[in-house]
């Protein structure tokens, strides 16, 4: 194990690889089969559940246009955090305490995730995202890269976003225009909605079930449609 710092009170399944220098902190649970990866720590009363992968570092074939960082900061777990079984958490990111994430769930390098966040099962989150302290992401949602979610943000299931829009053909990354939405505290955003690069979906804004988000969408309005367009605003009543 390599000089990692485990407590007594931690209870390891097993076949667990844990690799040099990581810090595990007092009743933390990690299960079977669990991966490890250098200078990963985890805080106290931390669960760890069966196959996930924690501190992975990014790989690429040389066929990516995101260039890959050489040193990232070590992944971070605060206390009384769960990790659903056969996530996988890259290096890099920060996760606050009380963050729930479920089953399945992949979250990429240099990622920011505040206090109470719950990521539902097989969510995938895209390098250099951040999303802020109470926010829901359910099931299946795919975050892009560089995508900013303020607190107390909800997302329906299936909801999909994108952070720029060459499909991966420019040559010259200065080209692209990067950057995935920014979505403000408080917005609700419903079952199955796709947001394109750069729109900002302002504080709590509905945007409405499959709607498809093309352009800025004011506070406190609800949107709906294809493209999306405002249906009305939002009574005070709903937050």
């Amino acid at each position: 194990m390599n000089s990692a710092i485990i407590p007594s009170s931690v209870n390891l399944g097993h076949n667990v690889v844990i690799m040099e220098n990581v810090v595990i902190g007092e009743d933390c649970k990690i299960g079977h089969n669990v991966v490890i990866y250098p200078e990963t720590t985890l805080g106290c009363s931390v669960t760890i559940l069966d196959n996930a992968v924690l501190g992975r570092l990014p790989l690429s074939a040389g066929n990516i246009s995101r260039p890959l960082i050489v040193d990232y900061r070590p992944l971070y777990i605060g206390d009384h955090s769960v990790i659903g079984a056969c996530t996988v958490l890259y290096t890099g990111t920060q996760i606050a305490n009380n963050v729930l994430i479920c089953d399945l769930s992949s979250v990429r390098e240099a990622c920011d995730i505040r206090e109470f966040v719950v990521l539902g099962r097989g969510v995938m989150v895209q390098p250099e995202t951040q999303i802020g302290a109470r926010s829901r992401i359910m099931d299946m949602c795919h975050l892009p890269g560089d995508m900013v979610i303020e607190e107390d943000v909800f997302f329906s299931a299936l909801v999909g976003s994108a952070s720029e829009n060459s499909m991966g053909r420019a040559e010259d990354e200065r080209t692209i225009g990067r950057g995935g939405p920014h979505v403000k505290r408080g917005a609700y955003i419903g079952v199955g909605a796709i947001m394109l690069p750069q729109i900002t979906i302002g504080e709590n804004a509905v945007v409405g079930a499959g709607a498809l988000v093309t352009r800025d969408v004011p506070p406190r309005v609800l949107v709906m449609g294809v493209p999306a367009r405002v249906v009305r605003s939002v009574p005070p009543r709903f937050f």
